[in-house]
C-alpha cells in the first residue's frame, strides 16, 4: 500500500474513533451508515459479478461459433 493511502486510513480511523469516543454520533446513525455501506458493497459486487458472467457467456458463445 502506498504511504499516502496508509496516512488516509490512519486519519479516518482517528476521526471515527474520536467521534465514537466523544459520543458525537448516535448509535442509530452508525447502524444506518453500516447497513447502507454493507448494502452498497453487496449491490456493487452483484453488479460486477453479473457483468463478468455476461461477458464470459458471450465469449464462450463466440468461441463455439468459430
Amino acid at each position: 500500500m502506498r504511504q499516502q493511502a496508509v496516512q488516509h486510513c490512519v486519519l479516518g480511523l482517528v476521526v471515527a474513533t474520536s467521534l465514537l469516543w466523544l459520543d458525537l454520533v448516535p448509535a442509530d446513525v452508525l447502524r444506518r451508515v453500516a447497513l447502507f455501506t454493507l448494502a452498497w458493497a453487496a449491490a456493487s459486487t452483484l453488479l460486477v459479478a453479473s457483468a463478468g458472467a455476461c461477458i464470459a457467456l458471450m465469449r464462450t458463445r463466440q468461441h463455439r461459433e468459430r
